[in-house]
Order: C-alpha cells, then sequence, then structure tokens
C-alpha cells in the first residue's frame, strides 16, 4: 500500500514532468540562410531563388561620408524622388531581403531622434522601418534590372541582423511604394565605395614660376546624369552649371545655384534634386568656369 505522503509526492514529481515537457523547446539559433517570412511583411519583388550574401556582424567603427552620384547602378532611376544626396542615419538592421534586380533590402530600426526619414508607408508596409538598399550585390534575374547591374559587383560589406550600424547614402522617396529608402548605400559605419568610380583626378597643376605667363583655363565635364554633374578645371577656378531640360527650359533646383570652387585638385560638382514629372528625353549640361579674367565653357548631354 502506498501511503498517503508518498503518493501526493509521486503525483507532484508526474505533475512537474508534465509542466516541463509542455514548456521545453528547442533553444537553437536558425541557420537558415533565406529570411524568415514572417520577418517581414509579404515583398513580391523578393527573389527567393537567391541566397543572401555573407554578413558580419564586426563592422569597423563608424567613420566620414562617403557619397557619389546617386543614380549610379540604379535601374530606372525616374521612379527615385532624391529627397537628400547625401545623409547619415543609424539604427539596427532588422531583416534582410534578396531582391529580383539584384539589390538587397535592408529593413533598419532606426535609432530614437531619426523618425524623420519615415514616412506613413514605411509604417504600415515595412514595419516602421527605413528600406535600405545596396545595389547589385547579387546578378539580377529581373530582365529590366540587368543593364545597371552589368559589369559591376557591389564591394560593400554586408552588415547582420542585429548590428547596430550607420548608413550613408542618398535619401529618397521611392515613387512606385511610397515609402522612404536610402538608396543606393554607399557606405556602413562610413566604409565603402560609391556605387560607380569617381572619375580619377588628375594631378594638381604646379604653381608656374612667376616670370612664367598664368596657365590657360580650359574645363572638361567628368561626370553627367540627370540630378549630378562634376566638372575638372584649374584650381581656383569659380564655376557655374546650368541643366537645360529635354523640355528647354532650364532647372531652377536649388543645388544648381551654387557657384562653388575648385579645390587644389581642379574639381567641382553639384547635386541637386530631381523629379519623375521631367519631360523623358536628353538635356544639356553647362559648365562655366573664371579665373583671373579667363573664362572657359563645356557642355555634355544627359538623359532623363
Amino acid at each position: 500500500m502506498i501511503r498517503a505522503g508518498r503518493l501526493g509526492t509521486l503525483l507532484l514529481g508526474l505533475m512537474v514532468a508534465l509542466v516541463g515537457a509542455g514548456c521545453s523547446g528547442s533553444d537553437a539559433t536558425s541557420t537558415d540562410s533565406t529570411p524568415s517570412s514572417t520577418a517581414s511583411p509579404a515583398d513580391p519583388e523578393a527573389d527567393p531563388g537567391a541566397l543572401l550574401p555573407t554578413t558580419t556582424a564586426s563592422l569597423p567603427p563608424a567613420t566620414g561620408q562617403a557619397c557619389g552620384d546617386p543614380h549610379a547602378h540604379v535601374y530606372s532611376p525616374d521612379r527615385l524622388e532624391l529627397l537628400a544626396a547625401c545623409v547619415t542615419i543609424t539604427g539596427t538592421v532588422a531583416v534582410i531581403r534578396t531582391e529580383k534586380d539584384g539589390d538587397l533590402h535592408l529593413l533598419l530600426q532606426l535609432d530614437p531622434g531619426e523618425g524623420k526619414y519615415l514616412n506613413a508607408k514605411n509604417v504600415s508596409g515595412e514595419m516602421g522601418d527605413l528600406v535600405l538598399e545596396p545595389v547589385c550585390v547579387h546578378t539580377p534575374t529581373q530582365t529590366d534590372a540587368i543593364p545597371a547591374c552589368a559589369g559591376y559587383q557591389n564591394p560593400l560589406s554586408i552588415p547582420a541582423v542585429g548590428s547596430h550600424i550607420s548608413v550613408t547614402g542618398p535619401w529618397v522617396l521611392d515613387l512606385d511604394h511610397g515609402w522612404q529608402e536610402i538608396h543606393p548605400v554607399f557606405a556602413f559605419n562610413g566604409v565603402g565605395a560609391p556605387a560607380t568610380p569617381t572619375p580619377i583626378q588628375a594631378a594638381a597643376t604646379p604653381a608656374p614660376a612667376p616670370a612664367q605667363p598664368a596657365a590657360a583655363l580650359t574645363v572638361g565635364i567628368t561626370a553627367a546624369s540627370y540630378g549630378y554633374v562634376a566638372a575638372h578645371t584649374l584650381p581656383g577656378a569659380t564655376c557655374t552649371a546650368r541643366a537645360q531640360l529635354p523640355s528647354g527650359s532650364y532647372s531652377q533646383a536649388q543645388g544648381l545655384q551654387v557657384s562653388p570652387t575648385a579645390g587644389a585638385d581642379g574639381n567641382v560638382s553639384w547635386t541637386y534634386g530631381t523629379t519623375s514629372r521631367t519631360t523623358k528625353g536628353t538635356g544639356t549640361y553647362t559648365v562655366t568656369c573664371m579665373l583671373n579674367g579667363q573664362s572657359a565653357t563645356a557642355t555634355a548631354p544627359f538623359t532623363v
């Protein structure tokens, strides 16, 4: 016969075992190379056949900004409205997805005080996170995106989910989806090169000896895309830029109203806001530089 005290002890042990079995579960961390479908909203442009790239949880400490052409290796850039040419934002990587256009979608949970970079569509469609797009990380499977990545492989180290980072690049509004993005990403923690190599800078012209005449002023346009133009001239020259749009009118964008002075490397550039409502076609840049009473002008086409 089992005594009452012993029976109570056995029943208590049985209950503890049953509760333990019901609450037990695996604590293993998933090593699946694709993101969880429950980690983010459904994305019709995601590429389920592409594996995520290798990521790193130990990016170097943040350094300075590194921005370039905001349209470099971006397919159909007119679908992006430029809000700011170069910003640096901090937050924590929440989700990584591969996209059919060869890019990645990283969702960044922003640090307090960075909320101005989000809109209502980020909140309703992207879990309240900012979309980051490093371009051409893998081979595109979307036909119209293939030319933008031809001959180019993105050199950036991709931060792992859970990493706290800074990200640098142009802040844009995706007109097709309605949310705001950093697209393309130029640097994580200030480390990385622009999506297109910047024009090779010519060596600074040595100062002539007092007895020699001043060097003849020249100017050449080294980069020309809708929203960005760069030129090379003599150090110290003051330059202006005008953008005649395909409609024949001239852009009044604020970024073109400045008159920069060429530094020791002789380089000058202008970045300005664009809009998808601009008439499509070929426009013309005119860059004029002046130095010591001399004047020189160069023109170059660009496509809207």
